[in-house]
């Protein structure tokens, strides 16, 4: 970023860095439908302090940057739909939430900064007094590749502060489709470009021509996200705990739907019908490659001082979308076991119906069945969502083997840590803000998490740290003081 290659450094830069905050509209329902939406878990308070604290541990001679490292705001999970739009809405956004177009996803940003109203203040205050904020683009707020959406917050932003008597400099708020670097300092890439799941096909041109407007061409987490995990509102979709066995998911059947008008079964199998067709629309329109790629680069190139084929290098860490591998999207919404179950239960009462001994009867559908599903099962195993969490440091030391710099970030996965890569290089991935709960205790979040990480060069050797801002529940404090 040119604002630090010229050559006349401050005499610290410090950085925080967060990620995955996704903020979205809030929405209470007292049977704890949709709860990571729920207005008891916002952090809007928890936010502005940890910005507080930021500023007021600097130095004099120090340049504070704030850096936002992707999924900041989720756009995928708000389904609220304007009383009077101002554009045509179909009967499929009026069910799961506005297509992914420019004039809606201003709409949907408008929404959620109406509910967090603290968390744009907080912003306003860092940048009023003369800091700066880098946001890094993910995959659920992808959505500020429009112009647009990125107006409604510079403008709210503007807004908050001329209140305080200040002007927004333009290089103050700076939108990064890709990553952020500084040389010999720091990397920060949100990483879902690693993640064939939530990768984009071409990331610096991520819209199709559909309906006669340009949208997202989302990825299949994405996806399943707005059509189908928004339809089975009593799992979170932050925490990955709607990867069940099959006897858990009928446990979570029983505890959740049994007795309500709510359909597990019918929200998965028409929500993952949905994600399906969709995916292969997109991926007849992602065939051809962006004519202005090559400027692209050249683009990224020229802001950081990068060579053009380290900048190439790079892109070409990034893993294709699942959208190429048909069987693989098939698999991930259990659409073949389902299938296999219609075809051994088929096969059950083909055999009950044909003149054979009552053991071959009885022995293939309770052995020769369940045998053929596991070796089917090992056969086909490939990755899943958490193959990525075991990924990153590799990605991250190939990524530290091209650019310049001692500090290695991603976030997306939302499992906090921090790895020493090697002899001067650290890799941490920043976790979430995103509300997970506790099982046993709904109310209560798990320790861990609301994790940033705080980053100082004033000398050779950077100082590194990384905690949670998380409070201790309620709950045990009530348990320890007994």
């Amino acid at each position: 970023m040119r604002r630090k290659g010229a050559g006349t450094h401050p005499m610290a830069n410090e950085y925080l860095v967060v990620s995955d905050l996704h903020l979205t509209d809030v929405e209470d329902n007292p049977d704890g439908w949709k709860a990571y939406k729920a207005s008891r878990f916002t952090y809007d308070p928890e936010f502005a302090a940890l910005l507080r604290r930021f500023c007021g541990q600097a130095g004099q001679d120090t340049e504070l940057t704030l850096v936002l490292n992707g999924d900041i705001f989720d756009f995928d999970l708000v389904t609220a739909v304007p009383d009077d739009p101002p554009w045509p809405v179909n009967r499929s956004e009026r069910r799961r939430g506005l297509n992914g177009s420019e004039p809606k996803s201003m709409w949907k940003l408008q929404r959620i900064l109406g509910d967090h109203p603290g968390f744009t203040d907080t912003l306003a205050d860092f940048l009023a007094a003369g800091h700066r904020i880098v946001y890094v683009l993910g995959n659920h707020d992808r959505e500020f590749h429009f112009p647009g959406v990125q107006n409604v917050l510079r403008s709210a932003l503007r807004e908050g502060v001329a209140a305080r008597g200040g002007e927004l400099q333009d290089d103050a708020l700076v939108f990064e489709p890709w990553f952020f670097h500084v040389s010999g300092e720091i990397y920060a890439e949100h990483g879902q470009q690693y993640d064939y799941y939530t990768s984009f096909r071409y990331l610096l041109s991520p819209v199709v021509l559909q309906g006669g407007e340009e949208r997202l061409a989302l990825p299949m987490g994405n996806l399943s996200n707005r059509y189908l995990m928004s339809k089975m509102g009593f799992f979170n979709p932050h925490a990955s705990d709607y990867i069940l066995n099959l006897f858990a998911y009928a446990a979570h059947w029983f505890r959740h739907y049994a007795f309500s008008r709510r359909s597990l079964a019918i929200s998965w199998l028409w929500g993952s019908l949905v994600v399906i067709g969709k995916l292969l629309r997109i991926r007849k329109k992602l065939l051809r490659r962006p004519r202005d790629l090559r400027s692209q680069l050249e683009a990224v190139a020229g802001r950081y001082d990068l060579p053009l084929d380290t900048v190439r290098a790079l892109y070409r860490l990034q893993q294709p979308p699942i959208t190429s591998r048909f069987f693989r999207i098939i698999r991930e919404f259990w659409i073949d076991r389902a299938l296999m179950a219609v075809v051994m239960t088929g096969g059950t009462v083909a055999l009950a119906l044909v003149p054979i001994p009552l053991w071959i009867k009885l022995m293939v559908p309770l052995t020769g069945f369940p045998l053929l599903y596991f070796i089917y099962e090992w056969a086909v195993k490939g990755r899943s969502i958490h193959t990525i969490e075991r990924e990153f440091p590799d990605v991250a030391r190939r990524v530290a083997d091209l650019v310049d710099a001692r500090v290695v970030t991603f976030g997306h996965t939302h499992v906090p840590r921090l790895l020493p890569l090697r002899r001067g290089l650290d890799f941490v991935d920043t976790g979430t803000w995103a509300p997970i709960t506790d099982r046993r205790r709904p109310d209560c979040l798990v320790e861990g998490y609301r994790n940033l990480l705080r980053v100082s060069f004033s000398g050779a050797t950077p100082r590194v740290h990384f905690e949670s801002w998380i409070e201790r529940c309620e709950d045990d404090r009530t348990a320890a003081d007994r």
